[in-house]
């Protein structure tokens, strides 16, 4: 190597160059593959869920990949909303949506307790309103629009419990939070608390 001209110098830095950028395109391809931006879905996201107009942009992150998507309807009757999404044949989401009476605990609903634990509502659920996030749930309640109703709205949305998607918590409970609030109005007024 000659120093005193430089040219071992511009192919060292040339090969780090070369090498860096390997490097780069390496870890990019990597992330690229640890996401789930929708490619390997060979499924179409719906743009309806138990029966509600849903935006397919904020359900999407919320699904698998995979090749089949089949909507079981779990019990649903007038005011009440029950259904579950599956993809290929694995539970995904589910979604189960009740008109209350204004004084009614929705977290006293046994389905609510067996899925979020007794402590989930509070010392009085009945009063509870608003949305709440956790790692695999996002629940909301809503008085009805009418102002002479005396009803609310409580739906309570459930990732699956194995391999829930986004991988990442904080991501997860964003991508939640996003569904709920879309999701939750239009229920309201589709299951006729409006």
């Amino acid at each position: 190597m000659n120093i005193s001209t430089g040219r071992g110098r511009t192919r060292l830095l040339t090969r780090h160059a070369a090498v860096t950028a390997g490097l780069c395109a390496m870890l990019l391809a990597v992330s690229a593959c640890g996401g789930d931006d929708g490619k390997d879905r060979d499924y179409a996201v719906p743009d309806r869920l138990c029966g509600v107009d849903v935006d397919e942009g904020t359900l999407a992150p919320l699904l698998p990949t995979g090749k089949k998507l089949e909507e079981r309807d779990s019990g649903s009757v007038p005011g009440s909303a029950r259904c579950a999404l599956t993809v290929d044949g694995l539970p995904a989401l589910s979604v189960l949506g009740d008109v209350l009476d204004a004084g009614a605990d929705p977290f006293a609903k046994a389905d609510w307790y067996l899925r979020l634990g007794k402590g989930a509502g509070g010392k009085d659920g009945a009063r509870y309103e608003g949305v709440r996030v956790l790692d695999r749930f996002a629940l909301s309640v809503a008085k009805c629009a009418d102002p002479d109703s005396a009803r609310k709205y409580a739906v309570l949305v459930e990732l699956s419990e194995t391999d829930p998607v986004p991988e990442n918590v904080a991501d997860r409970r964003k991508a939640l939070k996003e569904f709920v609030d879309g999701y939750a109005p239009a229920a309201l007024k589709t299951h006729g608390c409006s």
